[in-house]
């Protein structure tokens, strides 16, 4: 867990941190790219567990003719699916890896609300092949 605050610390200062027993938290202001729209986020580490990361503003828009967001954790934007559960584990750092993820996550989306599709690769969270395996 000192790795991941310190990391995080260091390379995204401006997300802020707290601190509860095993749990590190980050929020913050992130903008994915120099073109896209600035996003209010928090980052949930619970040691060993996935991180849980939620938009918590602007609420996202759905693409003309869809009914729910793409690669999230039950159709909300306050869990977003950003990789499969073998491409991450507790011994990766938050900071070079999941937060990465999360910009490409929103550019993927921001495109997707204007045309209707999902350029990212990966699976849907709710179908089997993804479902969550113990961390190493």
């Amino acid at each position: 867990m000192a790795a991941q605050i310190g990391r995080m610390s260091s390379k995204h200062p401006q997300l802020k941190l707290t601190l509860r027993r095993n749990t590190a938290t980050w929020q913050g202001n992130w903008c994915p790219s120099d073109l896209s729209d600035s996003y209010l986020i928090r980052v949930t580490y619970t040691f060993r567990s996935r991180p849980v990361i939620a938009v918590l503003t602007p609420t996202l828009r759905l693409a003309e003719g869809k009914f729910k967001l793409p690669h999230t954790y039950m159709d909300s934007q306050l869990d977003i699916c950003v990789h499969e559960s073998d491409e991450w584990n507790s011994k990766l750092l938050i900071a070079d890896t999941i937060m990465p993820w999360v910009s490409q996550w929103l550019r993927f989306y921001e495109c997707w609300e204007q045309t209707g599709s999902w350029e990212g690769k990966g699976t849907n969270p709710e179908f089997r092949s993804h479902q969550s395996k113990p961390l190493a």
